[in-house]
């Protein structure tokens, strides 16, 4: 690895859209406005994206600062706090070159989500 030039090893969602169909409750709770995608050839900014990691970024700020309704707050409470902590192992794996664990860790962090999804639906 140089000085100027290094390698990172990162993980990112490929298709936005695969996001909104495995999630749809927590997208619409975190984004409540449609998305609207880029047109072919734009760049996206931080703004424009709406992976995983984001979704998982979206819901730590939502249970801190949204002011949810009880159900939906109580359903989250407990788990949120540890997908919030899969994503910050998983980042620790990647900075650490650590492809293994860091896919054993999308697997658990896609099973969270899955969890926090049907703990919505018995919420609302």
């Amino acid at each position: 690895m140089g000085k100027v030039l290094q390698v990172r090893v990162w993980a990112s969602t490929y298709r936005d859209e695969d996001v909104e169909k495995a999630w749809p409750l927590l997208v619409a709770l975190v984004w409540p406005e449609p998305f609207v995608r880029p047109v072919a050839g734009q760049m996206l900014g931080p703004a424009d994206r709406r992976g995983v990691l984001e979704l998982v970024q979206a819901l730590d700020d939502g249970l801190r600062f949204a002011g949810w309704d009880a159900p939906v707050r109580d359903a989250l409470a407990d788990r949120v706090p540890a997908i919030v902590a899969l994503r910050d192992k998983l980042d620790a794996a990647l900075a650490e070159w650590d492809a293994r664990t860091a896919n054993r860790i999308t697997d658990e962090l896609e099973e969270a989500l899955d969890q926090a999804e049907k703990a919505l639906v018995k919420a609302k």
